[in-house]
């Protein structure tokens, strides 16, 4: 656990996200879901965002990130 500071503040934030598909349909599997983490992991790096945990199921996605 590492907290961030600021010149007055100091702050630790975490988030909870979950994409559904529509419908809960069941269409991330294969090269879909192979795609849809490489897509998440890349905006990630990109906006320095930390995934602690994350799972892609068949129609969801789990993140606990840390910003």
């Amino acid at each position: 656990m590492s907290y961030s500071t600021a010149s007055h503040t100091t702050f630790y934030h975490r988030y909870h996200v979950v994409w559904a598909t529509k419908y809960r349909f069941k269409v991330l599997q294969g090269t879909m879901r192979e795609r849809l983490r490489e897509i998440i992991r890349q905006t990630c790096a990109e906006l320095d965002v930390h995934i602690v945990k994350g799972v892609v199921a068949r129609d969801h996605v789990h993140m606990f990130i840390s910003v």
